[in-house]
């Protein structure tokens, strides 16, 4: 568990963090580890009254990650 929560909130959530304003163009930023906010949608995601969306962090976690495994995928095949 303690490697998944590493892959999850280190790699995952920094890569969000660093990737997603930039694909959005700065509409979608993601939450700060220590906020305690609430109001998230299922999706993870939540209005803000700037009018961008704030990622919930466990979320950009797990979007974070998607970048990630298909560069291992792209690598598994070029290999194979």
């Amino acid at each position: 568990m303690i490697i998944i929560d590493f892959i999850l909130e280190v790699i995952g959530y920094t890569t969000a963090r660093l990737v997603l304003p930039l694909i959005t163009l700065g509409r979608v930023r993601v939450q700060s580890i220590s906020s305690t906010e609430t109001g998230f949608n299922w999706l993870g995601f939540k209005r803000v009254p700037d009018g961008s969306l704030i990622c919930q962090a466990p979320m950009a976690g797990w979007m974070g990650l998607i970048p990630w495994v298909l560069g291992v995928v792209a690598l598994i095949v070029t290999i194979a």
